[in-house]
């Protein structure tokens, strides 16, 4: 049996594509990288002669001749399930960025085409591997909040309009897909379905506008609320607009209450009493009584490692374990469900229901393309050899165009 998976990059000299690169290169893992695919000839020809690595410029020149048991997709949205559907169609195992696609009627195609190929696909959602969600999750799913009701997720990852202007793609409906929440909002919403239910919510209803930023079509800020199957409620807020926060989930239970903020746990109080128990119990005198808090010490993770999801995916190949595998591919739906069902609620003014109608959202969506003004900007190239961060995606007119 090998004893590392071969990878190969489509989308190679984007930022993502770099970040993963980076991640690859380092050889920490059970994996190599062992070939690149972007269409920049340029910029893959100097990664190409950097590496020591082969190098193409099509998708399908790279799946025929490339030597590799797995690929990274890491092109703009609108292409993630067509490349996917590419790769496990060649045989390949796939990693694909986030989110899943730019529409429901893609991802369940991917979806499908993974389950008819048998490869092993994930989404690279690495803070599913964030050793802080996996403690917060444990600790949900033991009881240890109580009877979980309630989670407000929140994301703020300013932008200037410069950024709209790198690549000719960023806040487009037609290249991206939308704006902040298909770009900076996929792993929070991925980790609010996580967390509150292993689903997409059963109802939601939502608004968004852009606040400022007149250099895109779609969103800079967005709002939602709803329920999941379980009942759990959540409101959701994301924005590009907004700055001097970070990611935070307050999440609340009968039990307890935890915080985390950034990554990291901020705040974790438990009752003295079960909420439920109390509203049931209490009797007076005063109309005010609450259980008592009791602040408890933080609790304790591990350092986060951005190759976990490379690390365990390639672990399950090698072992033929889908156990292993962080955010299996049609997991992936569930957080897309939502950044589509906001862009859906705000167009139809109203409360909708999952599952989403896959040819609804493709008429709003082709509606949303055709009659939103462009807006007017420059395009420019996104400066080479700039790092991604892990809220940030590459992509670009075609496979990332600079991005």
């Amino acid at each position: 049996m090998a004893d590392k998976v071969r990878f190969g990059i489509i989308g190679s000299a984007g930022l993502i594509g770099n970040y993963h690169a980076n991640i690859l290169r380092k050889g920490e893992g059970p994996y190599e990288l062992a070939a690149l695919c972007d269409i920049d000839e340029e910029r893959v020809r100097q990664q190409s002669a950097a590496w020591g690595l082969p190098a193409f410029t099509t998708v399908e020149e790279f799946l025929a001749k490339a030597e590799i048991d797995a690929v990274i997709v890491g092109t703009p949205t609108p292409l993630h399930a067509e490349h996917g559907i590419a790769v496990v169609q060649s045989k390949r195992h796939l990693i694909a960025e986030k989110p899943i696609a730019h529409a429901p009627g893609a991802a369940r195609k991917l979806v499908a085409a993974v389950k008819r190929s048998r490869k092993m696909a994930v989404m690279h959602y690495q803070q599913r591997g964030n050793p802080v969600f996996i403690k917060a999750k444990a600790m949900i799913r033991a009881g240890e909040l109580g009877s979980l009701l309630f989670i407000r997720a929140t994301g703020s990852y300013y932008k200037s309009d410069y950024y709209y202007t790198l690549g000719g793609w960023r806040g487009l409906w037609e290249k991206e897909g939308g704006a902040c929440c298909i770009n900076q909002g996929p792993h929070d919403i991925d980790l609010l379905c996580w967390l509150a239910a292993e689903s997409a919510p059963a109802e939601m209803s939502a608004r968004w506008t852009s606040l400022f930023h007149p250099t895109i079509q779609c969103e800079d800020s967005a709002s939602a609320f709803g329920v999941f199957p379980n009942g759990v409620e959540f409101t959701l807020q994301v924005s590009v607009a907004t700055h001097g926060d970070a990611s935070r989930f307050e999440i609340f239970g009968s039990a307890g209450a935890m915080t985390i903020t950034g990554g990291k746990f901020t705040r974790y109080i438990r009752y003295d009493k079960d909420l439920i128990t109390y509203a049931r119990e209490f009797a007076g005198p005063s109309p005010y009584g609450t259980p008592k808090t009791e602040e408890q010490p933080l609790p304790e993770a591990d350092a986060f490692d951005p190759a976990a999801t490379h690390n365990r995916f390639a672990e399950a190949i090698l072992k033929k374990d889908p156990s292993l595998l962080l955010c299996p591919a049609e997991q992936g739906l569930w957080s897309l469900e939502v950044i589509n069902g906001v862009y859906l609620s705000h167009y139809l003014g109203r409360k909708i229901k999952f599952p989403l109608s896959a040819s609804k959202y493709d008429k709003v969506l082709q509606t949303l393309i055709a009659k939103t003004p462009m807006p007017q900007r420059p395009t420019q190239k996104a400066v080479t050899g700039v790092s991604a961060t892990t809220n940030e995606k590459a992509a670009g007119a075609r496979l990332t165009q600079g991005a």
